[in-house]
């Protein structure tokens, strides 16, 4: 489709794309600036958008009125074109003004990619975990803690537990300095296994990992440990709400996606790798 302007300066006539609509273009006969005007379909187009997601129509803040004032502009705060001051999104770039259809486009673009999965061969879409695994990775989390831990304890409770301690027994005192070394070691393989694979000790074990919601993709560091780790266990540490918190947490597991209280949190879910 083409739009029919003419030269202000020289009258000459020029046919010009529609995707230049609203903008500004140098004449090739006199150097003159011509504005293009936006056809009437394509304003009404921008003011009232048809939905992609549902099939109806985005409303926006004011409906259009049939007077001048539908010409009225601004620029797109995403791209700078000019767009109608009413439009619910972006005719040149596509952004979507609306928080809640922006969300709902995420949403959708998300799940149309999964449903997709057999289309396109060069993307590996991974299955959710099942809570078999799930419940063997945290299992395995708490027995690598113990084998952390466990030789410390023993020669802590060898030198005489607390009381060696304060006796200054040299086997509590090294079993002390092992629990703390031993400990220090859990954090330190915890965490790098978190940054580089999106995955506790368990899930290693288990071949499951964490994934972005958004994006399909293992998640990112903060969402692993400061959201799933850090602020869950936080929730779980008030005194009374956190019990609660903590077995509803659980719970949620039981769901269509298998996402626990801190899944939804963070906007992770585990995926199987295996």
């Amino acid at each position: 489709m083409s739009i029919l302007v003419s030269c202000d300066s020289c009258s000459k006539q020029l046919k010009v794309r529609d995707e230049a609509a609203g903008k500004r273009v140098k004449c090739p006969e006199c150097g003159g600036v011509i504005e293009i005007p936006v056809p009437d379909d394509v304003v009404d187009a921008e003011a009232a958008d048809e939905n992609p997601f549902e099939g109806g129509k985005i409303s926006s803040e004011g409906d259009v009125s049939s007077d001048g004032g539908k010409y009225d502009r601004k620029p797109c705060p995403a791209c700078g074109e000019m767009i109608v001051k009413a439009a619910a999104k972006c005719r040149f770039c596509g952004e979507i003004f609306d928080p809640d259809l922006k969300q709902q486009s995420k949403s959708n673009r998300r799940r149309s990619s999964r449903d997709d999965f057999d289309d396109d061969d060069d993307v590996v879409r991974y299955p959710t975990a099942d809570l078999g695994k799930r419940l063997l990775a945290v299992l395995t989390d708490g027995l690598a803690t113990v084998v952390f831990i466990a030789p410390g304890i023993g020669l802590l409770l060898a030198g005489g537990g607390p009381d060696g301690l304060d006796q200054g027994s040299p086997l509590a005192i090294a079993g002390l300095l092992l629990c703390l070394l031993g400990g220090l070691a859990l954090v330190i393989v915890h965490l790098y296994l978190l940054i580089k694979r999106s995955q506790s000790i368990g899930k290693y074990f288990m071949n499951i990992q964490i994934f972005d919601y958004e994006t399909d993709t293992p998640a990112s560091f903060t969402k692993t440990f400061l959201l799933r780790g850090l602020v869950n266990g936080l929730i779980g540490g008030i005194p009374c709400v956190g019990p609660i918190y903590s077995l509803v947490d659980i719970l949620f597991i039981f769901g269509d996606e298998h996402r626990c209280l801190h899944d939804l949190l963070a906007g992770t879910y585990v995926v199987d790798i295996s």
